[in-house]
């Protein structure tokens, strides 16, 4: 099982090595919140200082967008795929305000990714609240 929530922020040929070294993989988690909140929101209270507006832009918590998590999901090779990290659980609208639509870009990249899975043959869905995986 690997999770790969932050995978903006990884170079694509680290999963070819993980697949060369490990084989297959059973299950991918994939965080795929592509327009994440800036750094400060999570991290600021953890910071000595503010960050700088242009840095703190620059660092944003994002999870992959389509193109990212299609080219994990290429080189793992995994017989099941769940994005989560979507932030929309009612409960968690108290803390980040986010309400999607269809029309919204991380819905619309997490759709594209989980119907190319099962076109590849792949189990996957999007997660909301909770769900049950037997390996």
């Amino acid at each position: 099982m690997l999770c790969a929530a932050d995978s903006n922020n990884l170079e694509p040929k680290l999963y070819e090595h993980v697949h060369n070294r490990i084989g297959d993989v059973d299950v991918v988690f994939l965080g795929m919140e592509c327009e994440g909140g800036l750094l400060s929101w999570l991290y600021g209270p953890l910071m000595p200082k503010p960050l700088a507006r242009k840095f703190d832009q620059s660092r944003r918590l994002n999870g992959s967008d389509y193109g990212r998590g299609i080219e994990i999901i290429k080189r793992l090779n995994p017989e099941q795929v769940y994005v989560y990290a979507m932030g929309q659980e009612p409960w968690l609208t108290f803390l980040t305000s986010i309400q999607y639509t269809d029309h919204s870009r991380p819905i619309i990249e997490a759709n594209k990714l989980v119907e190319d899975c099962r076109s590849l043959h792949i189990k996957s869905e999007r997660l909301y609240g909770q769900k049950e995986i037997y390996l």
